[in-house]
Parts: structure tokens; C-alpha cells; sequence
């Protein structure tokens, strides 16, 4: 793990008419005291920057928190309407999946071992929401399917109670892993295996939908963060995806939640 070393000064007395600053050694000269100022390296941890993590985070809960509201509103019936909605949803419900995929295989396991015994119960509570949340996915899967191919009245609405429930676990697991384990995770992982669990993250987003999912965490990311992510892109990409991804977002948007500021 990287380290950052810091000094600080401790003075020891005030100096007198028989103390001088002895030029060659760069430091006071005291006769029949101790130095006047000793020097103290400290080293610490360098924490890892995981605000990455909380850009995701609030995306896919501002999405799926919108979800139960774009599915009500389509018509009983409009099966081209449904097939946009779940569109959409299909792509929220793979980026969740393997976000966590992501953290189960590469997150806790490097986390676990390097825990006080104080912490571990916080990991072993994330995994349980984990498990939750993915027999919740799993049931909201089931009823995007039904739902696609009738359309009917009792299949949206049977989705919309499916996705409330799905928002509810994941805002209740986000908070504590926010608030809990992201500041372990910065305190004792290393740079390139928090690296690791971003690239992970990226490489499971398919090429035509890298923008619109950037334009997903424009919405509301930090602008520092954001130009973090895309550094290690190459430069046409870096330059372009963010003029292009707020505009597909907001047009993803407008089709979903008949907004393009949702």
C-alpha cells in the first residue's frame, strides 16, 4: 500500500544569546542543550480516492428509484411503450448485477483478511444484502418479462411493487456500505486493486451503451471524479463522451420518464 511521510516539528526550548545557526549542518547549535527543534518522520497510509464508487452508487439508486414511476405510467396495452421502459430497465438490472459481481470477486475477498474483527460483521451483513438484493433482481427479472410481452394492467403492476422493494434494500444497503465500508476499503486496499474493481466494472458495459451509461453518472457525478474515470481512456473517447453522454442520457430520459431532467 502506498504511504505518504510527513514531518513535524517539536520544541524542545527557546533559544538564547549562546545558541547559533550553524550553516553546514542546516540547524541550530545549543550549547549544553538539547536541539531546539527535533524532527519526526511520521508515516501513514495513504488513503485510496474511492469517490468513483458514490458516482456510481448514485446513479443506479436515482434510476431505480425512478423505475416503479416509469413503469405506472405506461398504458395498459402499449407494448411499444413497455418495450422502451424495459429496455431501460434491463440495462439498470445488468449494471447492478455485476457492480456486485464486481465487489463479491474482487472487493470483499482482497478486504476480509486485512479487517479488524471489529469490522468483519459490516462484510458480513453486505454480503447477506447482496443476497437479497439479487432474489429481488432475479423476481423483478420474472416480472419484466411477463410484463413486456402483454403489457396488461396486473403484470405493471405487479413489476412496480417488484421494483419499490428492489429500491428499498438497495437504498438501505448503499447508505451502510457508504457510510461503513468504503472508508475501510480506503484505509486497506491498494490503488490498483481498487483500480482493478473499476476496470472490472467498465469492461462489463457493452461499447454502444458506455455513453449513455456515462451520461447516467454525469447527471449527477462530481466533475473531478468524472475526469478521474475517463483519464485512463484513450484521448478520442476521453474528448468526446463528455460532450455526447448528457445528451443521450436526457434523450434516454425523455423516453423513459417523459423528462429529460428526471
Amino acid at each position: 500500500m502506498d504511504n505518504r511521510t510527513t514531518d513535524t516539528a517539536q520544541t524542545v526550548h527557546g533559544h538564547s544569546s549562546q545558541c547559533w545557526w550553524d550553516v553546514a549542518r542546516a540547524d541550530w547549535t545549543c550549547p549544553g542543550q538539547r536541539p531546539a527543534v527535533v524532527t519526526v518522520r511520521e508515516t501513514e497510509p495513504a488513503l485510496v480516492d474511492v469517490r468513483d464508487m458514490l458516482v456510481v452508487h448514485t446513479a443506479m439508486l436515482r434510476e431505480f428509484r425512478l423505475a416503479p414511476a416509469a413503469v405506472a405510467r405506461v398504458p395498459a396495452g402499449s407494448r411499444a411503450a413497455a418495450r422502451a421502459v424495459e429496455r431501460h430497465l434491463a440495462l439498470l438490472c445488468d449494471l447492478l448485477h455485476h457492480h456486485h459481481a464486481g465487489e463479491d470477486e474482487l472487493l470483499w475477498p482482497a478486504l476480509r483478511p486485512r479487517l479488524p474483527a471489529s469490522a468483519v460483521a459490516l462484510l458480513d451483513e453486505a454480503e447477506a444484502q447482496h443476497d437479497g438484493i439479487d432474489r429481488t433482481l432475479a423476481r423483478v427479472g420474472e416480472s419484466r418479462q411477463a410484463w413486456v410481452r402483454r403489457a396488461d394492467a396486473a403484470d405493471r403492476d405487479l413489476l412496480v411493487a417488484a421494483l419499490q422493494d428492489l429500491h428499498a434494500l438497495l437504498a438501505e444497503h448503499l447508505d451502510a456500505e457508504e457510510r461503513l465500508l468504503l472508508p475501510l476499503a480506503a484505509a486497506y486496499l491498494t490503488e490498483q486493486e481498487w483500480r482493478a474493481i473499476g476496470e472490472a466494472g467498465a469492461g462489463s458495459v457493452g461499447k454502444r451503451d458506455l455513453p449513455l451509461v456515462f451520461g447516467m453518472f454525469m447527471y449527477e457525478g462530481d466533475p473531478e471524479v468524472l475526469a478521474a474515470m475517463l483519464s485512463g481512456a484513450p484521448r478520442v473517447p476521453r474528448m468526446l463522451v463528455p460532450r455526447i453522454a448528457p445528451r443521450i442520457y436526457a434523450r434516454r430520459a425523455a423516453k423513459v420518464h417523459g423528462t429529460r431532467r428526471p
